[in-house]
């Protein structure tokens, strides 16, 4: 897919093979950052499903000790042929993106024809007995007329449906603030359409402000990144598809843990680096708001993981 808000349509540079972490070494320091204290994992991309053979990594991670679960973030083009052996292998829940329920919109967003395999793989995910979690960018003049739709299908589906606001996190550029469709927005136009909402219990280190509806019929997620930022709750740290760690989305370059991999460092020796790229964790989008320095691509969401 080539999403508007994500991922360029002619100027990406590909990654070598040989360059992307395999499969053992993502274990490897899978097995140091639960010895650190990590206790879920999200497999995200680019796209997951597209890796080869991929329900043996889920396999490979759910055999770690102390580890507590085991998510993917994916587009949903080719889950519903793996849904089953990715249960089997240990995935317990998916978020699948879903921007919009027009096929023509869906193409023009996302850049190919693909919103009945997405339906096809929400199915085949609950099917399969995985926790099913939508995700969905709004973007004012492209999708914000459909965020009552998302929430009606969050009541008739029982499915948790998740609107994130559009960051600057776009490798085409377009980002610009008229485009963010507020959380605040959100809430009336649903409010006002639907049903009030009312919030529910939150985890505070959790990017979602969750809530359901007045009578209790289903729940819908905001995360409001850039008008109530939440950086400093946030807990989560990101490895790329090329072994840098990330302590924030909004971090460029990163650390290389791709070389302490391969250049023959002990475990020990990885996990102290580890926490000291994590001292220098910094303060997110909520300091590049405050400097008045947001801008389009700040970084590019498809190098990092959704």
């Amino acid at each position: 897919m080539r999403c508007v808000y994500c991922m360029p349509a002619n100027n990406t540079d590909w990654f070598e093979q040989s360059n992307v972490l395999t499969y053992e070494e993502i274990v490897r320091l899978a097995r140091i950052f639960v010895g650190l204290g990590i206790e879920k994992i999200r497999v995200t991309g680019g796209e997951p499903t597209v890796r080869r053979d991929i329900e043996n990594l889920i396999s490979m991670l759910s055999r770690i000790d102390g580890l507590k679960s085991i998510s993917m973030t994916t587009n949903g083009l080719l889950l519903y042929n793996m849904a089953k052996k990715l249960k089997e292998a240990g995935l317990g829940s998916v978020n699948i993106s879903l921007d919009t329920f027009q096929a023509d919109r869906f193409k023009a967003m996302g850049g190919v024809d693909g919103l009945a395999k997405v339906l096809l793989s929400i199915r085949a995910a609950d099917d399969a007995g995985m926790k099913v979690k939508i995700n969905t960018v709004v973007m004012r003049g492209w999708n914000d007329d459909e965020v009552v739709s998302f929430a009606e299908f969050a009541r008739d589906t029982g499915y948790t449906v998740r609107f994130i606001e559009f960051m600057p996190l776009d490798g085409t550029g377009i980002w610009e603030p008229r485009l963010v469709f507020s959380k605040k927005e959100m809430i009336g136009r649903i409010s006002e359409n639907v049903k009030p909402l009312v919030p529910l219990y939150n985890d505070p280190s959790e990017p979602a402000m969750l809530y359901t509806f007045a009578d209790g019929k289903g729940t819908i997620g905001f995360i409001p990144s850039m008008t109530e930022p939440f950086c400093g709750n946030c807990d989560r740290i990101r490895i790329t598809a090329d072994g840098r760690f990330l302590g924030c989305l909004f971090e460029n370059p990163g650390f290389d843990l791709k070389g302490l991999l391969r250049g023959g460092k002990s475990d020990d020796e990885i996990a102290k680096y580890i926490l000291e790229c994590l001292k220098k964790k910094p303060e997110g989008v909520i300091s590049i708001i405050r400097a008045n320095a947001l801008r389009p691509t700040i970084n590019k969401m498809f190098t990092i993981g959704g």
